[in-house]
């Protein structure tokens, strides 16, 4: 375990120049009623509100 964290404390080192921005959470919403959730697994479901598909809402 503490080997795989080194491990990935020395990637995050070495790349860490190349990075530019910040994360964004993926966001999964309903564009009938507004509604919007962070991505938390692979399906997107349905909407509770009013049972339409949930899409991939757009990073804006």
């Amino acid at each position: 375990m503490f080997e795989k964290t080194a491990e990935l404390s020395d990637a995050f080192r070495q790349g860490a120049p190349r990075m530019e921005g910040t994360l964004r959470m993926a966001m999964k919403g309903c564009t009938q009623c507004g509604t919007e959730h962070m991505i938390a697994s692979p399906v997107l479901g349905i909407c509770e509100e009013c049972g339409s598909e949930l899409v991939v809402l757009p990073n804006e």
